[in-house]
């Protein structure tokens, strides 16, 4: 129980009472005060312990048995207004006034001031030094809140180190996706682009865990562990993923065919090299694909298109067709060459795969299916730029088409990775241009990244929410608070259309996780 004291430099003044003065309020906290009918919650911004009376420094040495006056500790709380109930009508703001009684919100009063009665539930959650924990009432009961499901739209970062809980998060995230998603007729679609280990490629097992309190939080959910129903995994090229974890069976392997290849995807695979030279093979590309290739001994097979780069008799002298349909010569430095040749050499192996299916928009829009397309393998990224340039043109066309109304979540985990390669860069580009149209037609893009300062400033200004597990960046948490004390699965949020939240903690999913 806390008593007001009045107000101090915008926030009100709390300090706990002394017959009902159990513990520490933690940063993060909601309170609600009452005044007759009308209700004051608040937010806690800072608590701290203070001693009821000043004691000498000198019984330090006294060895003496203390007085149980000299050992009374209170807890002084400074907390923001978060809202009035009810409201006023008259335009004003009520007070709140000095020696008020306040106590911890209850579920009921934390639904009406976050007005969001469904959507995906997540733990409020507090911190005091350097723990933190999940927020509850005053009988113990944990407090949920609802992320509005728009949020999804209007895309979305995740940071933090490893096992934090950001990829947990990002699984949770996906299986509410295609399984409870209520907007847009869902449920929806997830793509998860894969790149490091195993994270995604078992989103078909139940998760697996003894944990107390794990097994707690989902019982507060409602959930128990169960996998994703349609689960897919594509993979490059002839190299299935070696995850022992994964189901063998639902891995397809997928391909390019060189005489479906937009040119302009090709600027995946190109790197370090200057804007000109790059628009110039895309260009010498495009004259193979429309002039040469599969006439007079030429194959349609990107090693067609290799051997014809590394032809001696043209001495470095290649056709150009632009896309205004421009044809003239252009002459490629030796260094230059060579660049490419090595870099269409390496990707070579993922094209014209026999036996291996392009990957369609509908094969991904599909309503409560996950596709996963798996990037682990050594020297895929740069097909892996390709394949998602290619995917995610064939996805935004298909619904700016109006040909499928699915909604659809994309997940690029460890961003850094694409944008850390040139080779990649280009693919991202076009995932800028999603996520800044993709809100009217029902797309929504995940960005994750192990550190904020990896991340383009061009990503920070098309996303609305922020979420930051522990380590998310050495140099933001100087800027707001000390992350050290983050758990694992324990954020700092700023989500859109939940703005009162600062701290939230993700329930672990369903599906997807093996507990040690």
């Amino acid at each position: 129980m806390l008593v007001t004291l009045g107000e101090e430099d915008g926030k009100i003044k709390l300090i706990s009472k002394e017959s009902d003065n159990d513990g520490i309020l933690p940063y993060g906290s909601f309170i609600t005060v009452e005044d007759g009918n009308r209700k004051f919650i608040l937010r806690v911004e800072d608590s701290i312990q203070i001693n009821s009376f000043s004691i000498s420094p000198m019984l330090a040495d006294m060895d003496i048995k203390p007085l149980l006056q000299d050992q009374k500790v209170r807890n002084l709380v400074l907390a923001v207004r978060i809202k009035e109930i009810p409201p006023r009508d008259d335009g004003l703001n009520s007070y709140i006034k000095p020696m008020l009684f306040a106590r911890r919100s209850n579920q009921e009063e934390i639904d009406y001031i976050m007005t969001n009665q469904t959507g995906i539930p997540v733990f409020l959650s507090s911190m005091y030094a350097y723990d933190s924990q999940v927020l509850k009432d005053e009988n113990k009961r944990p407090i949920l809140v609802n992320i509005p499901e728009k949020f999804f739209f209007y895309q979305t970062l995740i940071t933090g180190a490893t096992g934090s809980g950001k990829t947990a998060a990002m699984k949770y995230l996906s299986q509410y996706f295609v399984e409870k998603l209520d907007t847009l007729n869902g449920p929806g679609a997830v793509l998860a682009i894969n790149v490091k280990e195993d994270d995604f490629l078992y989103m078909d097992k139940s998760s697996k865990t003894n944990k107390e309190e794990i097994l707690k939080e989902w019982e507060a959910l409602g959930e128990s562990s169960h996998g994703i129903d349609s689960f897919r995994i594509y993979y490059p090229g002839n190299n299935i993923p070696l995850s022992k974890n994964m189901d063998k069976n639902k891995a397809k392997s997928i391909t390019i065919k060189t005489k479906n290849l937009d040119p302009e995807n090709l600027s995946g695979i190109i790197q370090n090299l200057p804007a000109k030279g790059a628009e110039q093979i895309i260009d010498i590309f495009r004259y193979w694909q429309a002039n040469v290739m599969g006439k007079r001994g030429e194959g349609y097979k990107m090693s067609d298109f290799i051997r014809y780069l590394d032809d001696p008799a043209k001495n470095r002298i290649y056709k150009v067709l632009t896309a205004n349909g421009d044809i003239y010569e252009y002459t490629l430095h030796a260094a230059t060459l060579n660049s490419l040749k090595n870099a269409f050499v390496t990707a070579s192996q993922f094209f014209d795969v026999e036996n291996a299916d392009e990957l369609k928009a509908s094969d991904i829009l599909e309503r409560r299916k996950m596709s996963v397309i798996d990037l682990s393998q050594k020297n895929a990224i740069g097909f892996g730029a390709i394949l998602l340039r290619d995917i995610l043109n064939k996805i935004y066309e298909e619904k700016s088409n109006g040909n499928s109304n699915v909604p659809i979540l994309v997940i690029i985990d460890e961003v850094h990775e694409f944008y850390g390669n040139s080779k990649t860069y280009e693919a991202l580009k076009t995932l800028d241009a999603i996520a800044r149209k993709g809100r009217s037609l029902g797309i929504g893009v995940i960005f994750a990244s192990q550190n904020l300062e990896d991340i383009p400033s061009g990503i920070s200004k098309v996303v609305n929410s922020k979420i930051f597990f522990k380590g998310y960046s050495e140099r933001e948490k100087r800027k707001i608070i000390n992350d050290d004390a983050l758990g694992p699965g324990y954020a700092i949020s700023r989500i859109y259309g939940l703005s009162f939240v600062k701290m939230i903690k993700f329930p672990l999913p369903f599906g997807g996780l093996y507990e040690k």
